[in-house]
This record gives C-alpha cells, structure tokens and sequence, in this order.
C-alpha cells in the first residue's frame, strides 16, 4: 500500500473539481499546466475520499474525540476539551467537520458515482455508494436533518433545504440496497486507487451488508422489524478481522492517525476514570492496548474536574502513530447478531454464544494473551440472562468499539443501558449528556434555511425518539 499525504490529497482534489466553475468567464486556454489533468481519474478521487473519511468524516477529532469525551472514554482536562467534558459544544467547533464531510467527502463521492455511471462500473459505482451511505449516516447521526437532495449544486443552489432525518435515512438505505446489487454483478472488476480493500469487491460487498445492518438496527426505537431485518443481514457481512473495512495510517509526517496527532500538538485529553476503572475491575486484556501505563503497570483515569498529568492516555490501539480508524468491523457485526438474537428472543445458548463470538473478536483484534481471562469470562457469561445479559452485549459492545463515534449511537437508542452517569459538577452547561451536535456556525451564517435547534445539545435526532414518560 502506498504511502499517503491526506491534507495534500484532499487539498488537490478539492481545487482540481472546483476548476469547472471557472469557465464560464475566464478563457481556459490561458496558462494552462500541462502537468495539471484536465480531468481527475476515479482512481485519484476515491483514494482522496478514502483519506479525507478516515482523517475527519469517519476518524476525525471534532467527531470522536467529542463523542469519546461524552462516552467517557476519554476526560478534557484542558482548553477545548475540557468544555467539552462540561457539555459545551459550539457552532464554531465543529465546522471543519460539517464544511470537510460536504465538500472533501459527500461532493466527490457524488462525482465519482457520477464517472462511474458514465463508465457503466458496477464496482466503482457501488464502492461510492457504500463510503456514501457511511458519511451520510455518521453526518446525519449527529446533526440529525441535513441538506441533500438540493445540495451537491455548486454555485445552482448555494441555500439548501435540510432533509428530514428519516428520509436521510431513507437514502443510505436505498444507497447500500444499490451497492449490493452493483458489488454482486457477474464478473464485477476490481477497481483501481482502493487503498482499503485493494480494489476487491466481494470484500465491499460485505461492508455493504454489514453497514445496512447497523443503520437499520439505528431505527429500533421506531421499527420493531428492525432487529429481525438487522439479523437476516449479518450472515453476508464481514466475516473475519482480516476483512474489516479501515483506513490505515503511517508512522510518517502528516500521514499519521489524527488521534496520533491530536495528542502530539495538543494533547488536552486523558483516559477518564470510568473507562480505566471498568477495565480494571473486569481485569480485562486490552487495557494494555487501549490505555497507556502510569509507571510500569499503575493505570489511572481522571475523574470529574480532575486534571492530574499523572494519568494513562489513549493508547496504541487508537492513539498510535499508525493506528487504523475503522469504519465498519467484524466485531460490531458479531454484536449485531447478538443483540439481534437477544431481541428476537432466540434461545439464551445462542445469544450467549454469539457474545462470546464478538468479545473473543474483539480480543484477537488487539492480539491479547487472553487464554487464562476467556474460560472465566465464559463461565460468567454462561449463568446470564434476561436484562443483564442484554446490558452485558451493550457493556462489552461499549468496550470493544472504543473511541468509535458508533457507541455514541448505541448510548441514545438503547436509552443508556449501560448506565453511564452525567458530569455532575456546577461547572457544567447541563448536568445531563449531550444527544446532538449544534449546527455548524459556516451553515447558520451562509444558508438561511439552516433550521434553528433551541436547546439543541440535548435534542433527539428522528430515530432517538423519546421513550413513553421521560
């Protein structure tokens, strides 16, 4: 695989596709650059989307440093960080992500499905309709009703309608469905410029299958078919860690996981102390993965309104120089089966079996000696049921998928199963987790039909809806 400069590729990309709106009333035949392509190839747009979605639509700071902060996985101990742990988020926080998901990511993917129908390539075709799908779910996850089917015009409509949530919804749906008949076309050619799965489309195939199963199990609250039609999905999702769909860094500048680099130039985060101290408790094998060490064994959280350098930082399975950033895993597809079978009332061996599947996953993921740990977890897994059992699978889900903006999800649908407890200091805007981002300030500012959102930290998206009295 080759070695990529994400800012530059995106940078490129970016001003390369914006070339078109100039000629209409410049004379394009001046100074022209004959290194400059007057046209940019499929196989240059999808590795720029891939990095622009594993630096910031997928594995971004603005989106899973916040989302890890409010999970607390992670404590804000100064600046920017630390209001966040207070629960202030502000329109200008998150702008780079809203302006980089529409422009760097949904606009060429939009293009390239674009040159794909042109050039009649189911592959390509369905490869951007699956990053699509995953970068309007994670967009529409967090801010909830966003511009799209007016949107992508350029300077044809710079105002935008937002669309509802629940016709977002309807798209990524329709997207994957899409993806899955053009990935399963006979004799489908592997595509070029795929730094991810190399190109292969039963590979992307399975993604498909597997995202299609996580956005339709996001619906649960609303549809009670959600977690039989989730279910009959995963046995075509991905079926190992080996085909687990990620974008890969390098331990080189400027291409290193952006957690790698955030805590290099800023570094205003900790582990926090429920994270550590649930690890710790379960004497679970990954936090030597996860956390880094305080001295030579000791690993320490701060707590609320703790500051405390003496305390472990993310560690290497999040937080290394070339870390992955994962988009969609074989381990969250086992614990969709799991919840699936425990919701649809399969018989307790199999759904106890099935989260023994995903932790184990979990484990050979991060390569944990684990040999001594998984006979006496199992044999605590074996007397469970009912209602632990189902907080066991969202415990070990919440575990496993660290510092992933998915948990996030999983947190508002199941109404906190988990029981995670809110900041409870003065110093907090509300003493009540966030379930929403504000709009981004560049939106409010420019598009007049940006909809206003009173209170909105705490507002539910669509497929949040409020459980009957609270």
């Amino acid at each position: 695989m080759k070695k990529i400069n994400i800012k530059l590729i995106g940078l490129v990309l970016l001003m390369v596709l914006a070339l078109g709106s100039c000629k209409n009333w410049i004379d394009t035949n001046l100074n022209k650059n004959p290194e400059l392509p007057a046209d940019v190839p499929m196989s240059s747009i999808l590795t720029g989307v891939q990095a622009n979605m594993g630096y910031n639509t997928i594995g971004g700071n603005d989106l899973c440093r916040v989302t890890s902060i409010w999970m607390q996985y992670f404590q804000g101990v100064a600046r920017q960080s630390q209001a966040t742990t207070n629960y202030y988020l502000l329109e200008s926080d998150i702008n780079n992500l809203w302006v980089t998901n529409y422009t760097n990511t949904m606009m060429n993917l939009q293009t390239l499905i674009s040159k794909a129908n042109t050039a009649g390539d189911p592959t390509y075709r369905g490869v951007a309709e699956v990053l699509l799908a995953n970068s309007l779910g994670v967009t529409t996850d967090v801010w909830g009703d966003l511009p799209y089917s007016e949107a992508f015009q350029g300077m044809g409509n710079l105002n935008p309608h937002f669309d509802a949530q629940k016709d977002i919804y309807v798209v990524i749906l329709n997207l994957l469905d899409d993806a899955i008949v053009q990935l399963s076309t006979p004799g489908a050619p592997a595509v070029g410029g795929d730094v991810m799965y190399g190109g292969d489309p039963s590979l992307w195939l399975q993604a498909a299958y597997s995202l299609k199963a996580r956005y339709i199990l996001h619906k649960s609250k609303l549809d009670p078919n959600a977690w039989t039609d989730a279910l009959a999905l995963v046995s075509n999702g991905i079926n190992s860690n080996a085909n687990d769909l990620q974008f890969s860094f390098f331990d080189a500048a400027g291409q290193q996981n952006p957690l790698y680099q955030f805590m290099q130039q800023r570094g205003d985060i900790s582990m926090a102390k429920v994270f550590i101290d649930t690890l710790k408790k379960r004497f679970d094998p990954r936090l030597p993965m996860f956390a880094t060490a305080v001295g030579d064994t000791a690993y320490l959280g701060n707590g609320w309104g703790e500051v405390s350098a003496e305390v472990s930082m993310p560690g290497s399975a999040v937080a290394g120089a070339a870390s992955p950033v994962p988009f969609i895993t074989y381990v969250e597809t086992l614990f969709i089966k799991a919840e699936c079978l425990y919701k649809t009332n399969a018989p307790v061996e199999q759904v106890r079996a099935a989260l023994i599947d995903a932790v184990t996953a979990s484990l050979e993921k991060w390569n944990t000696n684990y040999t001594a740990w998984l006979p006496m977890y199992t044999q605590y897994i074996n007397v469970s049921s009912g209602a632990p059992l189902f907080k066991e699978i969202m415990t070990q889900k919440w575990i496993s998928m660290y510092n992933q903006a998915e948990v996030f999800v999983d947190w508002r649908r199941t109404d906190n199963v988990i029981g995670l407890q809110a900041n409870p200091l003065t110093s907090a805007q509300e003493n009540v987790i966030p379930r929403h981002y504000p709009q981004a300030q560049s939106e409010v500012n420019y598009n007049p039909n940006t909809p206003p959102l009173p209170n909105s930290l705490w507002s539910r998206v669509w497929w949040d809806a409020a459980a009957p009295g609270k």
